[in-house]
């Protein structure tokens, strides 16, 4: 009679048994040690999981080791991967986006028990998240890399898979601008639609449904890649955005986002945003929140309606994923420009003409006799001219007076003045 089995060692039991290299002595895993730097191994822990980072005789190796016992369908869906990956580097080589990963049922040695783990390929390069922080508000750069991302989406699309924890810590970028994809616990083919997996990934990437429900086939990525997309490009013309909303767990949106459509600040940021694309993607995912995740929209609708990407690749970037060209334009027949069409004048009523004012005569004094000026000049002589009955000053003197002009220029101003109001009226 078979006992039950033994309890699933804690994470410290595995710590020990990497650093003691207790690993067996056959396969890719014989003559492995644990990598360190700063004298600490390089170790790295998720929700379910726990990867060490391995240096063996064929390069390195992630080992990753699992903090509970894992279920059957998990070592069925690591096998079927094996076979899509020989399959597609048969078809063209260097096109596998998942890093390559095997199922080794004796890994690790605890306490007279072998333990089973996955054995991955080392994937060099920055995680999304560190890929993004360094590089927030490099606009041209952030394009192809959302170009990039387009084609993985495309890829998996086309092989019927999707990942299931599409996240910061699960996208890589390669030296050369490649993406790579790891974790793939919660991976879903056709082959493993009977075998749900146990988890539903990153509450700061997936729609509120997939983490109530479960919700696993084909169209699972779907949400969390227009999160992913979406970030990408809004980081590209706002870097502040990584500031003010991201926090060690996330790119910019929270599960409250999710929760809240259009009702917190990151969302009026982004629509907000000087970027048309980026503008749009917040609809579409403020419309996916809103509605069940069945009607998310496809990989498809995250294409930029015009490229907006540079034809070539910044320097020291080599375009691993094609970006598709844009379409070449029919050849233009010149055509004559148009001659413009005078402007229209708009007609204003003619102002009815002002009564014509009588001349005002000029007056000039007539010269005195010759005799009477010599009277006026002898002394004592008495003065026969009419004197004015007002001195006029010099300088009015011999011209008209001007207040019966100034009464009709007046006059003319007004009726001028009610006849353009008319015609604004």
């Amino acid at each position: 009679m078979t006992g039950s089995p033994p309890p699933w060692p804690d994470v410290a039991a595995f710590d020990t048994a990497v650093q003691r290299a207790a690993f067996p002595r056959h396969g890719r895993l014989a003559g492995a040690v644990v990598e360190r730097r700063g004298g600490l191994m390089r170790r790295m822990e998720g929700a379910n999981a726990v990867a060490y980072v391995l240096r063996a005789s064929d390069g390195a190796l992630v080992l990753r080791c699992f903090k509970e016992r894992p279920t059957p369908a998990l070592r069925l869906r690591y096998e079927a991967l094996e076979k899509w990956a020989a399959r597609a580097d048969a078809d063209a080589e260097g096109s596998w986006v998942p890093a390559d990963a095997e199922w080794v049922e004796e890994a690790v040695r605890i306490d007279d028990h072998w333990w089973p783990a996955v054995v991955m390929e080392h994937v060099a390069g920055d995680s999304l998240r560190a890929h993004l922080e360094a590089r927030a508000g490099r606009r041209e750069e952030l394009t192809l890399l959302a170009d990039r991302w387009r084609g993985v989406l495309a890829w998996l699309d086309g092989l019927g898979m999707a990942h299931g924890d599409l996240q910061h810590d699960n996208v890589r970028i390669e030296e050369g601008g490649r993406i790579r994809l790891i974790d793939l616990d919660a991976v879903w083919t056709s082959e493993l639609s009977a075998e749900a997996p146990r988890e539903y990934g990153h509450p700061h990437f997936q729609h509120p449904e997939r983490l109530r429900d479960g919700h696993g086939d084909r169209t699972a990525d779907r949400f969390s890649a227009l999160v992913i997309q979406a970030s990408i490009l809004a980081l590209a013309v706002d870097p502040g955005l990584w500031d003010d909303f991201h926090n060690e767990d996330n790119l910019l949106f929270t599960a409250e986002d999710f929760a809240l459509p259009m009702a917190t600040p990151l969302w009026f940021r982004l629509a907000a945003s000087r970027s048309v694309e980026v503008r749009r993607l917040t609809a579409l995912l403020d419309g996916a929140c809103r509605g069940p995740l069945s009607e998310v929209p496809p990989f498809r609708e995250l294409d930029v309606p015009e490229p907006t990407a540079a034809s070539a690749p910044p320097a020291g970037w080599t375009l691993t994923t094609p970006v598709p060209a844009p379409p070449i334009a029919p050849p233009l027949v010149p055509v004559p420009p148009a001659v413009p069409a005078p402007p229209t004048i708009p007609v204003v009523p003619s102002v009815p003409s002002m009564p014509s004012m009588p001349p005002v005569p000029t007056v000039v004094p007539e010269a005195p006799p010759p005799e009477a000026a010599d009277r006026a000049a002898a002394p004592g002589a008495e003065d026969r001219t009419i004197p004015f009955t007002r001195p006029v000053p010099e300088a009015r003197r011999g011209t008209p007076p001007a207040r019966p002009v100034l009464i009709g220029a007046g006059l003319a101003l007004l009726m001028l003045l009610a006849v353009l109001i008319g015609v604004v009226r």
